[in-house]
């Protein structure tokens, strides 16, 4: 029998800043409770257990980490005629969107993601924009700084409790917001600072190619 959901609408998307929610999300099992099973429905610790075939008190100690982080919820509590309590938990939105500098923050200490800003850095040669080692660490630090403007440009009209911009088509609030976030970040000064240098650097080293297969 289907639990009686709570009268609380869910909501479409939240998006995570919190490093630290962050990195108790990107464990493999909570992954999975999580983006697996109760975004799309409640679901009892057993029944958790039963579907990801591990052990009820692995399944419960993962469950009380979400519900303490509030990306889970209780939804409904019941007794069932053998007086055995079944507790209901559902996801508190439908998706969780993690911000990339807060994702990097959250794993600062593992080198695989400490270097995902160097990666890409590396990767632009793919591009024809070779930097040399001693300007990828400050190279880094510009990108890096970009992310962290472009994500809060982007908080701050991308509001799942924005009803009206959620319920727009894809395409439409893809586009509306690309807009509006060059216009935000065309007004803020720090950002403007910041994407001038990366520039010099990506035009310097990018003119410097071209004259080297010239």
């Amino acid at each position: 029998m289907n639990p009686k959901i709570s009268s609380k609408q869910i909501k479409e998307f939240v998006v995570v800043t919190n490093p630290k929610i962050i990195k108790l999300l990107l464990d493999d099992t909570r992954k999975e409770i999580v983006f697996t099973y109760l975004v799309n429905q409640p679901m009892t610790v057993k029944q958790l257990s039963v579907a990801m075939n591990k052990k009820p008190g692995t399944v419960l100690h993962h469950v009380q980490k979400l519900k303490n982080a509030k990306i889970i919820e209780l939804v409904e509590t019941r007794e069932t005629p053998r007086g055995i309590v079944e507790r209901y938990y559902r996801a508190k939105a439908r998706e969780f969107r993690l911000g990339i500098s807060e994702r990097m923050s959250a794993y600062d200490e593992s080198p695989v993601i400490k270097d995902r800003v160097r990666a890409a850095l590396l990767a632009m040669s793919t591009l024809g924009v070779h930097i040399p080692e001693p300007n990828l660490d400050r190279a880094g630090v510009l990108l890096k700084k970009m992310w962290d403007i472009e994500e809060q440009v982007v908080r701050a009209y991308n509001n799942p409790d924005n009803h009206a911009y959620q319920s727009l088509p894809p395409a439409t609030r893809n586009d509306i917001s690309v807009r509006m976030s060059q216009y935000l970040l065309a007004k803020n000064a720090i950002y403007q600072e910041t994407l001038k240098e990366w520039y010099e650097i990506l035009g310097y080293h990018l003119k410097k190619l071209t004259v080297v297969e010239g």
